[in-house]
């Protein structure tokens, strides 16, 4: 995505949102990538001190449906995020999720990596 200076989007980001489906029996578990487009985040709670806390963050994406099964897109607890962000990639984990009447779908994470 090729973003011009002082050009201001309403998704400036873009990433993936993968869910792992546990395997029946000796089958391993496999991961699908149920979300791959735009989106954008931000950081609800502050860093603090010289440990690392796990930061919340609020990341938005337009609510759409998954053209194999006609089923709206909302992540799920325990869904990964992975945001690039200006070339910097990291990962969430996915708290909660909530679609809405205007159009987007507004999902609680926790930082998974530093």
């Amino acid at each position: 995505m090729d973003i011009q200076k002082g050009e201001i989007l309403e998704y400036p980001y873009y990433g993936t949102i993968s869910r792992v489906i546990e395997g029946e029996g000796m089958d391993a578990d496999t991961t699908e990538i149920i979300y791959e487009g735009i989106m954008d985040e931000h950081q609800v709670t502050d860093e603090e001190g010289t440990t690392m806390q796990t930061a919340s963050y609020i990341v938005s994406i337009p609510l759409v449906k998954d053209e194999e099964t006609d089923m709206w897109i909302v992540p799920r607890k325990g869904d990964i995020v992975e945001v690039e962000r200006y070339g910097d990639k990291f990962t969430l984990y996915v708290d909660n999720a909530e679609p809405s009447q205007l159009g987007g779908v507004s999902i609680y994470c926790a930082r998974a990596d530093w």
